[in-house]
Parts: C-alpha cells; structure tokens; sequence
C-alpha cells in the first residue's frame, strides 16, 4: 500500500544526533515541524509578445546541496545491500543524470516542501524510486501519480479522484498528500526507515511487527528479520541508495543534472476553469510540458469541480496573465482544434467566428496582423466532444503478460498478481536484479 504551494528552508541536523549517525544503525529521532507541440505557423507582420525576465535566483538554485543538508538517515553505511544498489543504479550513469533531469520540475517542488516540513532529504528519493517523477495513470485501483498512491489512501489524505482530475497525478496535491503520511508515520513509529516501510506496506502491517519493541533500539540487522515482504526491505534499501549517489555522486562517476529557467514551476491560481491548449499557447509553451506539468486534468479542458491552477514555468507567468487577460473569461473553457485549409488573415477568421482578432491572436500566440498558412492548426472558440473514460475501467482479467513500469520489482510484480515469488522466477529466468521499463514479464494467475 501507498500513500501534498512550496515554501523554501533549511533543514539543520544537530551535531549530537550526527555524532549518533555516525556511532550506530539508528536514524535520528528529528520530528517534523508540523503533521510538447509546437504554436500555429504562420507569417507574422509584428513579432510576438516576448516572453517575461527570469523570475528569481532561486530558478537557478541547485536542489543538491540543500538535499545533502537535509539528509537524515546512514544511506551508504546502512547495509550491504545498499551499496549493491547503489552499484545497479551508477552502471548507467548519463541515463541516471538524464532521468533526474527529466524530474526536475517537479524535483524543485518536493525539496520545497521537505525544508517546509522539516522532513529528511532522504523522501525526496521516493518518487523516483517509485515512478522516476512520472505522473503515471493507471486505471481502477492499481497505485497512480509520481508517488503511486492507491485510491483509497489517497482519499483518505484528501485527494480528489474524478473522471476529470485525478489528484493523484497533481504534483502539489499528492505530495501534500504524500509527505502528511509520512509525517504521520514517523509521528507513530519515531524511526524514519519504519515510516519509509509503512509508506510502502502500510502502517498496520508495521504496526504488528513492531509489537512492543522500541523502534529507537533497532538495528538494521534486527530489523532486516522483521517479516515484511522483501519488496518493503528492499525498498527502503533503494532509497538510501539512491541518497548514497546523491550524497556523492563523483564517487560514483555520476555528474547531476541542474535546473533551468524553465524547471522551477509557479502555482497560478485561475478565477475559472481554462483549456490546457489555451493556456499552452497563451504561455508560450508547448502543450505536451503543460499536460505533464498539470498532468490531474485528465481532459484538455479543467473539469468544472476540479481546483483550477496551473504549474507554469516562474519566467512564463508574466506572459501568460498578460495574454490571459485579453481572453473574457467566458471563452476560457471551450475551444477546438481546427487546420486552415486556405491562406487568409487571423482577422478574417476572427470575423467569421464573431470573436475580437485580440482574442483569437492571444489564444493562438500571435499577432493580431498575422497570416495563417494552409494546414495550419488554429485554436478556435467552441465546444469539442470529449472522450468518455471514467478511469473505473478494469484492467484485462487473467492476463498473460505484465510490461514493466517505473518502481516494479519481481516481487511486487509477484505480489500484486498473487503469483509465488520462485514461480515468477521460472517463468522469465531473464529477469534477474534490476527489471527494465518495458521489459514484458510471463504471468501464471493462480485462478487460470
């Protein structure tokens, strides 16, 4: 089983509980603070509105150092099995460094809201160790969203799951989300490997195992014998792992990604409901980033009852309220897709349609004197069908194949398919250490 605006701090390890790291196998007793396409072509009279400075510094900001800081738990000198791990994850150094570059954008947001809740740097690993930062969907009650929560979990934090927004696959709603449980964990259990595998098995599974014993005395031989799953160890063994080659990550021949303007995203709140295709073009921006970055709308347009934001690139906001402003707020929802099948002028559209040439250049991205080309795609006011996907559908019963996603290990695969673990082992004899996106994986149900 598994399990939320961002605000920048620094997270201080005291020097007691750094002399203790380095004395024993028990992590420090910290508590938290608190529980893409691109626009029209067209042939232009007048350039564009160029888009907005840079925002801040802090665009720039290394996420790295402040990570390292916050760093709460023994990472390398944990196990041995954590540096086998970290071993598995270095072989592929420049597709390592190019995974986290992808994740960046929302990287920034969750080193954001550890400083915020004073919660270890090791949680931010979480997310790529259970999706590589992806908003993955998924249907029915398998785990979605970068911190693959599970619809039940999910709504109990709060999350809103619709047939239009998922808040699961929303970057600050299910890091909110995520972040409280593990709080709430390290509230109970006061040991943050315990919170680590309550996140991944659940709480009351931990609960039972610890019983009476007091998690401060644990070693990590003592609790290596405690009878989770080998998934739930191993899991907590991949994420010291991973904050072992980010501790320091020219031991391990790995050079880190760093932000660009583009990565640190700012939350815009919107007075209505706006179609992620306009809002694309009113930022400047391609519509695939947009829907990656906002990827709980699961429609072009917000759904009526959805929280309407966007995530938007700090340097695009100035564009976009600017552009925004000369749309009324009336046409912010319905728009279609429609290629120009002669050349003629943005005006001469606007006219036949009966919109303002304002409007329809500032949901287009161009000027109001701008020529539209033959097959260009235009932006055009008015309702467009959408597909009916409520999200509820099941997956395929007694499947034959399994294609392996971010986070999947044999035994999870073995675990969620109710297929022993040695069995799954003789049917792809292949599938040794670590699996590999895509990678197909033979299945044997137990009810075939």
């Amino acid at each position: 089983m598994r399990r939320p605006p961002v605000a920048q701090a620094r997270v201080a390890l005291p020097g007691v509980l750094a002399l203790l790291l380095a004395a024993c196998a028990t992590p420090p007793a910290r508590p938290p603070t608190s529980p893409s396409a691109p626009p029209p072509e067209v042939v232009s009279s007048a350039p564009p509105a160029a888009t907005s400075a840079p925002a801040a510094k802090e665009a720039d900001t290394s996420p790295w150092p402040r990570l390292r800081q916050a760093f709460a738990m023994q990472g390398c000198d944990y196990r041995p099995q954590v540096q086998r791990w970290a071993q598995t994850y270095a072989k592929g150094a420049r597709q390592f460094a190019a995974s986290w570059k992808r994740a960046m954008p929302f990287l920034l947001i969750v080193v954001d809201e550890l400083a915020k809740r004073d919660l270890p740097g090791e949680f931010a690993m979480l997310p790529y160790l259970e999706s590589s930062y992806q908003p993955v969907a998924t249907r029915g009650d398998r785990p979605a969203g970068m911190w693959q929560l599970v619809p039940d979990t999910a709504r109990e934090a709060g999350v809103v799951i619709g047939a239009g927004y998922d808040g699961r696959l929303d970057a600050l709603a299910s890091t909110s989300a995520a972040l409280d449980l593990i709080a709430r964990y390290y509230k109970e259990f006061a040991d943050w490997r315990l919170a680590d595998m309550a996140f991944n098995s659940g709480e009351f599974r931990v609960r039972k195992l610890l019983g009476q014993r007091d998690p401060h005395a644990l070693s990590a031989d003592e609790l290596a014998r405690f009878a989770f799953n080998p998934g739930t160890h191993e899991h907590l063994d991949r994420l010291l792992a991973l904050a072992c080659i980010i501790d320091d990550p020219a031991r391990f021949g790995i050079k880190l990604p760093e932000p660009d303007e583009d990565d640190r995203l700012q939350s815009v709140t919107l007075e209505a409901g706006m179609d992620l295709r306009l809002a694309a073009r009113l930022a400047g921006l391609g519509i695939d980033d947009v829907k990656r970055w906002n990827a709980g709308y699961r429609r072009n347009r917000m759904a009526p009852d959805a929280v309407h934001r966007l995530l938007l690139p700090a340097a695009r906001v100035e564009r976009f309220h600017a552009a925004a402003d000369a749309v009324p707020l009336a046409l912010w929802s319905d728009w279609r897709e429609e290629r120009a099948a002669r050349t003629s002028g943005i005006g001469s559209w606007a006219t036949q349609i009966g919109v303002p040439v304002a409007v329809l250049a500032a949901a287009n991205a161009v000027d109001e004197g701008a020529t539209v080309m033959p097959s260009t795609t235009l932006l055009l006011p008015g309702h467009e069908p959408e597909p009916v996907d409520d999200g509820r559908r099941k997956p395929a019963r007694n499947p034959r194949v399994h294609v392996v996603v971010a986070g999947d290990t044999l035994s999870r695969v073995a675990h969620h398919y109710a297929i022993p673990l040695d069995r799954l082992q003789r049917l792809n004899p292949q599938a040794r250490g670590t699996l590999h996106l895509g990678e197909r994986l033979r299945l044997e149900l137990t009810d075939d």
